[in-house]
């Protein structure tokens, strides 16, 4: 988590037991475990076992990263371009598969074509690198033996937290974006989840759950001092934890359910709520 670290500061982190409202009622020992230890068995946060395939086929992340794995496989190892990218075939075989769409493709805004005109597909080779699934050599990337060695026992509920836990804790959220701030988000994702795991029984503005986690943690909203182009701080706040927690991380492990309303990727309202998996997947202990 390295890599946000500068922009956090952590001195609302006191270990004590009492309830506290901005915290909806965790102890700031909780939420010290939901940021700093989020994996531990002593979380309140944690992944259920034995997840069944019948959900994890419904994980189109998950789904899109197995493909990769499985044509790394068959293969044997995958020659990349000369910029260290997808060859371009593979990666429109891997967007045909229908898995995530990419916004901007869809609307006509750019065309399919490099591994770095699709956000997901980028994501997705970037993710199987930095969670230790592959390694590059020459240029060319290969499966490890770990990784290898469970793909082919088909030990998906491993291949699911390793990617989850390495997007959540490893892959900086602000790869795609022009803000500043990488702390936004992925700081107390578990945060987040959690407000999905109370309130996302029914549909509520994404700016519900923002001004939530904003309460949580109100030093954040400084770091958007630092872009000169931000000229509304709250909108800004709300439009980065938006997109970087719902539409490119919790969609695409369907997580959750968007609504839209309104014209234009950035300017319409967005509607949340739980996915009917969601449950199958997370769960909060007291």
């Amino acid at each position: 988590m390295d890599f946000y670290q500068k922009d956090f500061d952590p001195t609302f982190i006191l270990m004590n037991n009492s309830p506290i409202e901005d915290f909806e009622g965790f102890s700031s020992a909780d939420m010290n475990y939901l940021v700093y230890e989020t994996f531990s068995p002593d979380s309140p946060f944690q992944i259920k076992k034995n997840i069944p395939d019948n959900i994890l086929d419904q994980i189109p992340f998950l789904l899109q990263i197995e493909y990769l794995l499985k044509r790394i496989n068959d293969l044997g190892e995958l020659k990349l371009t000369a910029k260290g990218f997808l060859p371009t075939t593979l990666v429109k075989e891997i967007y045909d598969l229908g898995l995530i769409k990419d916004y901007a493709i869809e609307h006509g805004i750019t065309k399919l074509y490099a591994e770095t005109s699709s956000q997901p597909i980028n994501l997705t080779r970037l993710i199987t690198e930095l969670a230790g699934f592959t390694k590059k050599r020459y240029n060319k990337l290969t499966l490890t033996k770990t990784w290898r060695d469970k793909l082919l026992k088909k030990n998906r509920q491993d291949i699911f937290i390793q990617a989850f836990s390495t997007f959540a804790q490893k892959f900086n959220w602000g790869y795609f974006d022009l803000y500043s701030s990488q702390a936004t988000g992925t700081v107390g994702f578990a945060f987040s989840l959690f407000l999905l795991s109370k309130y996302g029984n029914n549909e509520r503005l994404n700016s519900f759950y923002s001004e939530k986690y904003l309460r949580a943690f109100p030093s954040l909203i400084e770091l958007f001092k630092d872009d000169p182009w931000v000229t509304d701080l709250n909108r800004s706040f709300n439009s980065c934890y938006s997109i970087r927690t719902f539409d490119r991380f919790l969609d695409y492990f369907n997580l959750i359910k968007i609504r839209s309303e309104g014209r234009g990727y950035h300017d319409s309202n967005k509607f949340i709520m739980k996915s009917p998996i969601f449950d199958d997947i997370i769960s909060f202990e007291d």
